[in-house]
């Protein structure tokens, strides 16, 4: 990836509250991506036999390598221009306003816009408020990434696993094209945010904010398309894959949250403390979710573009990170020492990852963490530090036999992993001092 960047400003007296600063800049920017076949014996076809005597998926157990068909390399470069005004239109209410043009050499131009605002009454008190565009061409990964691996559904008689092969293809493949993909198209959003900070003494500053953020066209993988159905389409175009997936602009989604803050700073007789919590409150919904087009290919296979409990699918989009979030933590300093203290909240998930019969949904507790760390300054320059993150060795709520095979204890979903705890020291050198 290569970036060339220009930015020119200036301010100007046109007879306002302020100064008007206008800022004007351009970018050129080419991208490379590219997929090399790996090495032969990670994906030839060995012939060994399977545990039921049929012969084994091609290539190395469960991901096999980069086979020539993935292979890839494109590239694409994109122009944009911006402009930027911003000063007071009348004491204490700034306005901003901006706009952005850019053209892709493969999506074609796109103009997107913000206006924002701010009023500040008295020194103590801010009001603000923005809405915006945006825009958001597909990635080169989006458009040409390819990959067959081995996954496992459930036996209709006995359950057991079943192994077979599912790919992800780009959308101008045959198997992409044979399952009714359609060329990729930019998403664009529309936002709008608004908020206030108060800071009732020197000390202590309290924010509040409210964001709203609708996606169209969002680009997301379509579930695992692997019917019977499904299966005979790619057979019948000599596919070597019985299942796949591609990215599509299937869906819009609306994200709406508020975001909390309160910030207090406190010297001490014997030092100085800081005391920092933050809310954040987050919720995404898909307004078309009943009634997710499906492409004429798919008609009479059974399938659905993107289903619910799919990997991925709706519900992971929707239900599989926390609503809530809180992190408070405590800063102290005294001379060369400095300790801090961090506790982090993260709010109950559902989880339908790596289920059997793909509907088995699991609930995942809320969960806190606690942080600690003790550290010392010598001669201003250097600095060791001694920690824990995740201090009482918390991990996430078990998944069940169905969402795990037994063989994943801890859901991949959880939003601060599954490591517990983790101990380290830390040395820093300051060469600028």
């Amino acid at each position: 990836e290569g970036i060339f960047r220009v930015h020119l400003n200036r301010e100007f007296d046109l007879r306002l509250a302020s100064p008007v600063h206008l800022a004007i800049g351009a970018a050129y920017r080419r991208e490379n991506y590219e997929i090399i076949a790996g090495e032969p014996a990670s994906y030839i076809n060995g012939f060994h036999p399977a545990s039921d005597l049929s012969i084994a998926p091609s290539g190395s157990q469960v991901f096999p390598g980069f086979r020539p068909d993935d292979a890839a390399d494109a590239d694409r470069s994109n122009i944009g221009v911006y402009v930027d005004l911003e000063g007071d239109l009348v004491p204490r209410l700034l306005a901003n306003v901006a706009a952005r043009f850019e053209n892709y050499s493969d999506f074609g131009s796109k103009v997107t816009g913000k206006l924002a605002m701010r009023f500040q009454p008295s020194s103590r008190v801010t009001l603000r408020s923005a809405v915006s565009t945006g825009f958001r061409a597909p990635s080169l990964n989006q458009s040409f990434y390819s990959s067959v691996v081995t996954n496992f559904k459930a036996d209709e008689i006995t359950g057991a696993p079943i192994p077979f092969e599912a790919g992800i293809f780009p959308v101008n493949s045959r198997e992409a094209r044979a399952l009714g993909a359609r060329d990729l198209e930019a998403e664009s959003s529309r936002n709008f945010s608004a908020g206030a900070a108060l800071s009732p003494t020197e000390n202590l500053t309290f924010t509040a904010d409210f964001f709203l953020v609708n996606v169209d066209d969002r680009i997301v993988l379509t579930g695992f398309l692997d019917t019977d159905s499904v299966a005979a389409i790619l057979r019948g175009i000599g596919s070597r894959a019985e299942a796949a997936q591609y990215f599509t602009n299937a869906i819009d989604t609306r994200t709406r949250g508020i975001d909390l803050t309160a910030d207090y700073r406190m010297p001490t007789t014997t030092g100085e403390l800081g005391l920092n919590a933050a809310f954040n409150y987050t919720k995404t919904t898909i307004p078309n979710e009943c009634c997710i087009p499906l492409p004429p290919e798919l008609q009479g296979t059974d399938e659905e573009l993107i289903g619910r409990f799919d990997e991925g699918g709706l519900l992971a989009m929707t239900q599989e990170r926390p609503k809530w979030r809180s992190i408070v933590t405590g800063r102290y300093r005294y001379r060369a020492w400095n300790a801090l203290a961090r506790h982090s909240y993260y709010g109950k998930y559902t989880s339908s990852l790596y289920s059997y019969s793909g509907d088995d949904v699991s609930t995942y507790g809320a969960k806190g963490l606690f942080d600690l760390e003790l550290g010392y300054t010598a001669a201003r320059i250097f600095k060791i530090a001694v920690g824990a993150r995740n201090l009482f060795d918390t991990y996430p709520d078990r998944m069940t036999y169905n969402n795990g095979f037994d063989i994943f204890p801890y859901p991949p979903a959880s939003p601060f992993g599954y490591n517990g705890r983790f101990v380290y020291t830390r040395i820093d050198v300051d060469f600028g001092r």
